[in-house]
C-alpha cells in the first residue's frame, strides 16, 4: 500500500494521523452474497437499475437508484411522467433486503435543475432523511446567477419525511467545486460524519475530461447542508485518483463506513465501458485514504454470470444490528442492462 500525500488548502483541523498497530486496518474483508437481483422495468419494459443506496425507515428498507429516460413507445399519450425525458431516480422497498418492489420515481419539490435525483446518496441524519444527488443547474433569467454552470452536474440537497417525496434545500446546488484541477463537475455524492463535521466526497474529471477522480468538502454537522454551507478541502489536488492498472482512468462512486475507529472507503475503479470493479481504501482520520490492497476486493463475476462484465458503483448500508451490506450494480455484457445485488460484509480484525 502506498500512502498518498495531499496538497490540501484547508486541512489544518485534519492533520495526518500516524497509523499505529492499534489502529491498523482489519486483516481481511469477507463477503457473503445474498440471493438478490433487482431491475426496474417501468421506463422501457426491460429491467434496469444502477447506483444503489439503502436506508431503513419505519420498519422497511428503502433502496434508491438511477433509472434511464422513459421510452415514449411504452406509454399512452399523456401517461409519460412529467420531466422524465432524461435520467432520474427511483425507490423500491423490501422487508428482507432480498425481495424488492418498486414504489415509484423520487419526487422533488423546489430547486432549479434537470435530470434530478441521479446517483442518489440517501442517509438518515439525526432521524431525518437527507438526499444528496447530482443534477444540472437550470438558470433563472430573472434571478441573480449562482455562478454555477448548466454544462456540468453539481450536488443538490433535499430532505424527506416519508423517503419518497423530497423538498429541495434552495434553488441552487448545495455544492459545486471551485478548484482549478477539475472541470467544476460533481457527481456520485457520499456523506459521512467525522466528529463535528459532515464530510462530502464527490467524483469529478480533470480538464482533459479523461480522468475521473475524487474530491472532498465538509460542512458543520447539524448546521445545514445546502448552498453556502460547504468548504472544499481538495483545493489544489484530488485526494484519490486512479493509479492501478485495473482502475484504468476512473475512480468514482465512493461509499464510506467506520469500523473500529477506521474509515473504509469502497470505490468503483474503471469507467462502466471499461469493466468496473470495486476496491477499498482506509483512513485513520476520515480524510487521508490509502488503498487497502492493490487488487479489487469485489471483482466482476465469472464468465456466464449476470455480472460477468461489471461489479460496480458500490453503496454501503449499516443495519440497526450493525451488520454492513454492500449494494452494487452489475451487467452481463458491455452494453447490457444494469441490475442490482447485495452482499454481507464482514471485517476480520
Amino acid at each position: 500500500m502506498t500512502v498518498r500525500s495531499l496538497v490540501i488548502g484547508t486541512l489544518a483541523a485534519f492533520s495526518a494521523t500516524t497509523i499505529c498497530a492499534a489502529n491498523a486496518p482489519c486483516r481481511e474483508i469477507r463477503f457473503e452474497p445474498l440471493p438478490m437481483k433487482f431491475g426496474d422495468s417501468a421506463q422501457r419494459g426491460s429491467p434496469f437499475a444502477k447506483d444503489p443506496t439503502v436506508i431503513r425507515h419505519n420498519g422497511r428498507y428503502l433502496m434508491y437508484y438511477s433509472i434511464r429516460n422513459y421510452d415514449k413507445k411504452h406509454f399512452r399519450k399523456g401517461d409519460l411522467p412529467v420531466k422524465r425525458n432524461s435520467w432520474w431516480g427511483a425507490v423500491a422497498e423490501s422487508t428482507n433486503l432480498v425481495n424488492w418492489t418498486r414504489i415509484g420515481d423520487i419526487e422533488i419539490e423546489g430547486g432549479r435543475f434537470t435530470s434530478a435525483a441521479v446517483a442518489p446518496c440517501v442517509k438518515k441524519i439525526d432521524g431525518k432523511i437527507h438526499m444528496f444527488h447530482q443534477a444540472h443547474y437550470q438558470p433563472d433569467r430573472n434571478a441573480k446567477d449562482c455562478g454555477c454552470t448548466s454544462k456540468n452536474a453539481q450536488i443538490w440537497h433535499a430532505t424527506s419525511e416519508d423517503g419518497i417525496h423530497f423538498t429541495c434545500d434552495g434553488s441552487v446546488p448545495a455544492f459545486a467545486p471551485t478548484n482549478n484541477w477539475s472541470i467544476r463537475r460533481a457527481i456520485d455524492a457520499e456523506v459521512y460524519r467525522v466528529g463535528d463535521r459532515l464530510m462530502l466526497m464527490y467524483a469529478t474529471r480533470d480538464p482533459s475530461n479523461k480522468w475521473q477522480m475524487l474530491g472532498m468538502a465538509w460542512a458543520k454537522y447539524g448546521g445545514g447542508y445546502g448552498g453556502g454551507k460547504w468548504t472544499e478541502i481538495t483545493i489544489d489536488a484530488p485526494f484519490f485518483r486512479p493509479d492501478l492498472p485495473w482502475e484504468m482512468h476512473c475512480i468514482e462512486a465512493p461509499t464510506v463506513v467506520e469500523h473500529n475507529g477506521i474509515w473504509y472507503m469502497f470505490y468503483a475503479g474503471a469507467y462502466n465501458h471499461e469493466r468496473q470493479q470495486i476496491g477499498v481504501a482506509w483512513s485513520a482520520d476520515g480524510v487521508h485514504f490509502t488503498r487497502y490492497r492493490n487488487e479489487p476486493v469485489f471483482p466482476h463475476g465469472a464468465k456466464g454470470s449476470w455480472n460477468e462484465w461489471e461489479s460496480g458503483h458500490p453503496g454501503l448500508f449499516v443495519d440497526d444490528d450493525g451488520q454492513v451490506y454492500l449494494f452494487f450494480q452489475g451487467k452481463s455484457t458491455l452494453k447490457g442492462d444494469y441490475s442490482l445485488s447485495c452482499a454481507k460484509v464482514k471485517f476480520v480484525d
